[in-house]
């Protein structure tokens, strides 16, 4: 069953920002692996600006969430807009210069921005009421518009200039996220209220509060369990699939593209599940999910095996992603949130760049049948966690 917000001004230009701003992150992918060994000084700096990107969101989550917190949603989203703009502008102009290090910069600012991007979900839910689940799976789903785009912008772009392949890709990107800080001007002000004396103790003070509650971590864990197994699998599956089992580039892009669309596909009717389910069961299913793609994965002797176990990664993540914002943003909802929700994407992305870097050294140095079981003690841990956490609660309450 398909269920449909409100849509109000504020919601409708959030969704847009999703798919706009979003599609920065794909666009730079692209253009790094197509245009990284040709422009990185050794083969060995390959995959460094894509993982600058991810850095560079881990590093200003933090800051993103502060941020914030001090000039409000609507100033920061334009300030994480302009920070992605100077850093495609910067990317653009070192791949006219034909500059790696300053290729490397630009892909790390445009991180950063990414870091405000990402805070949209929150934005979002904030004004949903008693539909957050719902708001959270639909910015979800238009992360889906964000993967079609991209590659669209990085295709017809690439030979649009003289200067160089690829630049007119991030002029497009640029002169779209330009266009998007003018519609966000739209977007209702939100100035938050001026501080009283005494407030940065405060600040300090409900920092550690947050992060001393478990119901912080169960939010944090579900959501670094997400990404940091879809991210190893992930990034691990091209080269196993193309460079150690020889499949076919076209199999290989296939499982890729199938594995995309499920991770935000299913955002059609996960946050209906969300609150038909809650959240203890959907992060069960999820768990439960990404065992069975790791049981698919582990065998990997024919090509269904590795499609299946990708398409089942994507849903898995996009249940435990769900259930994690949501419950961040549900357990969260005062000053105390923006605390919250900067420390939970600080642990997530943080988390994510690490699988992203390791992937590969853990294929070539222990195979893939040991990468693939890599994932299955934290996400008992997780379930385990989450059993002690709902059975202190209940006690609690019952205690009450």
């Amino acid at each position: 069953m398909i269920s449909i917000p409100k849509f109000t001004r504020h919601l409708t230009l959030l969704l847009i920002a999703q798919a706009i701003s979003g599609s920065a992150g794909p666009v730079l992918f692209l253009v790094s692996g197509l245009l990284g060994p040709t422009l990185a000084p050794t083969l060995a700096l390959t995959t460094l600006p894509m993982s600058l990107v991810v850095i560079g969101i881990a590093v200003a989550s933090p800051l993103a969430s502060w941020t914030m917190s001090r000039i409000g949603r609507k100033h920061g989203h334009l300030l994480g807009l302009s920070l992605t703009f100077a850093g495609t502008v910067t990317a653009c102009i070192a791949l006219m210069k034909s500059n790696f290090s300053i290729y490397c910069v630009g892909n790390t600012i445009c991180g950063a921005g990414a870091a405000f991007n990402n805070q949209i979900r929150f934005t979002a839910a904030e004004k949903a009421g008693d539909q957050k689940a719902l708001v959270h799976s639909w910015v979800l789903m238009f992360s889906l518009f964000a993967a079609i785009l991209g590659p669209w912008i990085a295709e017809h772009g690439r030979d649009l200039l003289h200067a160089g392949p690829y630049t007119g890709s991030l002029v497009i990107l640029a002169a779209m996220i330009a266009c998007l800080m003018l519609l966000l001007l739209w977007l209702p002000s939100d100035m938050p209220a001026r501080l009283p004396p005494g407030s940065v103790a405060a600040h300090k003070i409900s920092k550690r509060a947050v992060l001393s509650q478990p119901k912080f971590w169960l939010g944090a864990c579900s959501g670094t369990a997400s990404f940091a197994t879809m991210t190893l699998l992930m990034s691990a599956t091209p080269l196993q699939m193309h460079e150690i089992s020889h499949f076919t580039s076209a199999e290989t892009t296939s499982t890729i593209q199938s594995h995309i669309v499920a991770m935000f596909l299913p955002s059609l009717f996960s946050g209906v599940l969300l609150s038909y389910l809650g959240v203890r069961k959907l992060i069960t299913l999820g768990v439960v999910i990404f065992a069975v793609c790791i049981g698919l994965a582990y065998q990997s002797s024919h090509f269904h095996h590795y499609w299946w176990a990708l398409v089942l990664l994507g849903v898995g993540w996009n249940f435990l992603f769900l259930a994690s914002s949501t419950w961040i943003s549900q357990s969260f909802s005062g000053p105390e949130r923006f605390v919250a929700q900067g420390a939970n994407d600080l642990f997530v992305y943080g988390t994510q760049s690490l699988a992203s870097l390791a992937a590969g050294g853990l294929l070539f140095a222990f195979g893939w049948k040991v990468l693939v079981l890599i994932p299955l003690p934290f996400l008992v841990g997780l379930l385990i966690f989450m059993s002690r956490f709902f059975g202190q609660t209940k006690k609690h309450a019952t205690a009450n």
